[in-house]
C-alpha cells in the first residue's frame, strides 16, 4: 500500500527535495506515490492530520541544516503530539548526516546519513511493506547520472546539479564531508537532457548548481578543465537556442577567485546569460584564509574582481565574519579588501560564522557582529556596496 508522503519544503532545502522527488520517479516500485508539499509548519501539521485521517498513516520527511535543528525539533514534537505513531518521520540533510542522534532524540523515526537518492526510496518501500526498523541508515554515494535534479511530473523544479563534491574541505564548510573531496560530474548529455525538459515546459531560465562552477569536468577540482566547461556550455546553448537564459557562476553556485581568469570569463561571455558573478573570498586576512584552508591568497580575490569587472560583470563577493580566532588585525585587513573591491564596483555579501558538525571549526563558538564589523558594513552600505538579498540563504545580514 502506497502511503502519502509529505515534504517539509523549506526554501533552504527545496533543492534536496527536488532531487528526492526525481529519485522517487526513477523507482518503479513507487510509481503513483502521492507527495504533498508543505511550505510552512502550519500547513505541514494540517496536511499530516488530513492524510492520517484518510489513510491511517502518513510519512513526513525533513531535510535539516544545523541552523534549522531547534525549529525542526519543535515541529516534530508538535506532529507527535497531534498524531502519535500514525506519522512516520524521516530526517536527512547536512545535520542529520553528521549528527543523526540529534534527530532521533527529537523524535524522528529514521535518519538517513549521506546521499539519499537510493536510500530514501528504499526506506519508503520498507515502511509501506511494514518491514522497517527505527534508527539511522547510511546512504552510499550514488551515480548522479542515474537521477534527475528535479521532478517534472510533480512540478518540482530548480537548478541542475552538474558537480557533486568539493576538493578543498574548507574549515567552516560541510560539503566535502558529506559528498567527498573527489568530484563527480554529470555528463553533458545528461545535463542537456534535463535542461531540455525545463525548456519543454516553457521555463526559460536554466541554472547550474555546483560547489565551484568552473571546476566542472576537473579530475581534482583544482586544475580546471576548460575543454569540459566549453563542451558543457556550448552543448547547452546549441540545444536550447538563443532564447534560453543559462545562468552559470552565480547563485546557487559561486566561483573560487583563482579560477576567475580571461579564459573562464571568455567562456562565460560567449555562452551564458548572467551579468553577475559570485566570488567566494571569505576573508581579507591571509592568516584567516590559511586557517580556513582556502588555498588562495588575498591578491587572487582582488585580481578576480578586477578581471571580471574588465569583462563588464557585476560582482558579489562573499565574506564571513566572526571566524574563530579572528583578531582586530585580521578584521582591519578584511575591511581594507572590502573597501578596495567595492571601490572597483563589487558588492559585499556578509555572513556570520556558524560552527557546523564534521568541520575543522565544529567545536568553535558561533561568530558575532562586533561594533567594528557593524560600523564597516554600515560604511559599505552607505556606498551602495552591500548585497542584502535575504531570500537566498539563512545566514546573511
Amino acid at each position: 500500500m502506497l502511503l502519502p508522503v509529505i515534504f517539509y519544503y523549506h526554501r533552504l532545502n527545496c533543492y534536496s527535495f527536488n532531487a528526492l522527488a526525481g529519485a522517487i520517479d526513477a523507482s518503479p516500485e513507487l510509481s503513483g506515490l502521492k507527495i504533498d508539499i508543505a511550505l510552512n509548519a502550519a500547513r505541514l501539521r494540517a496536511c499530516a492530520s488530513e492524510r492520517v485521517r484518510r489513510h491511517g498513516r502518513a510519512v513526513v520527511a525533513f531535510s535539516v541544516l544545523t541552523c534549522q535543528l531547534k525549529r525542526t525539533g519543535s515541529i516534530i514534537q508538535e506532529l507527535r503530539s497531534d498524531l502519535g505513531s500514525n506519522v512516520v518521520i524521516i530526517a536527512g540533510g547536512a545535520h542529520a548526516t553528521a549528527c543523526p542522534e540529534d534527530l532521533l532524540e527529537m523524535g524522528a523515526d529514521c535518519v538517513i546519513r549521506g546521499e539519499a537518492e537510493l536510500a530514501f526510496p528504499k526506506l519508503l518501500g520498507s515502511i509501506m511493506q511494514g518491514d522497517w526498523i527505527r534508527g539511522s541508515i547510511t546512504g552510499e554515494p550514488v551515480d548522479i547520472e542515474a537521477f534527475a535534479s528535479f521532478s517534472p511530473g510533480r512540478g518540482m523544479f530548480g537548478p541542475i546539479e552538474i558537480t557533486r563534491g568539493c576538493a578543498f574541505a574548507c574549515s567552516y564548510c560541510q560539503t566535502s564531508h558529506i559528498f567527498g573531496t573527489r568530484l563527480r560530474h554529470r555528463s553533458v548529455d545528461t545535463i542537456v537532457r534535463q535542461a531540455e525538459t525545463l525548456r519543454s515546459i516553457n521555463r526559460k531560465v536554466v541554472r547550474l548548481l555546483s560547489p565551484n562552477a568552473f571546476s566542472y569536468g576537473s579530475s581534482d577540482g583544482r586544475v580546471l578543465n576548460l575543454d569540459a566547461v566549453r563542451e558543457l556550455l556550448h552543448g547547452l546553448r546549441t540545444r536550447l537556442g538563443p532564447s534560453a537564459r543559462i545562468i552559470f557562476a552565480h547563485f546557487p553556485s559561486e566561483v573560487r577567485p583563482e579560477h576567475v581568469t580571461p579564459d573562464t570569463l571568455d567562456l562565460l561571455k560567449e555562452f551564458a546569460d548572467n551579468d553577475e558573478i559570485v566570488i567566494g573570498a571569505q576573508s581579507g586576512s591571509r592568516r584567516m584564509l590559511d586557517a580556513c584552508r582556502r588555498s588562495h591568497d588575498v591578491k587572487s580575490v582582488l585580481n578576480a574582481v578586477v578581471t571580471a569587472r574588465r569583462y563588464g560583470y557585476k560582482i558579489i563577493v562573499d565574506f564571513i565574519f566572526g571566524l574563530p580566532d579572528e583578531t582586530e588585525a585580521d578584521l582591519k585587513e578584511t575591511f581594507s579588501l572590502m573597501d578596495e573591491v567595492v571601490g572597483r564596483g563589487a558588492r559585499i555579501h556578509p555572513h556570520i560564522f556558524a560552527p557546523l558538525p564534521q568541520t575543522a571549526f565544529a567545536d568553535r563558538e558561533p561568530g558575532r557582529l562586533s561594533p567594528e564589523v557593524n560600523s564597516a558594513l554600515n560604511r559599505i552600505r552607505s556606498r551602495g556596496g552591500l548585497y542584502e538579498n535575504k531570500s537566498r540563504t539563512g545566514d546573511q545580514m
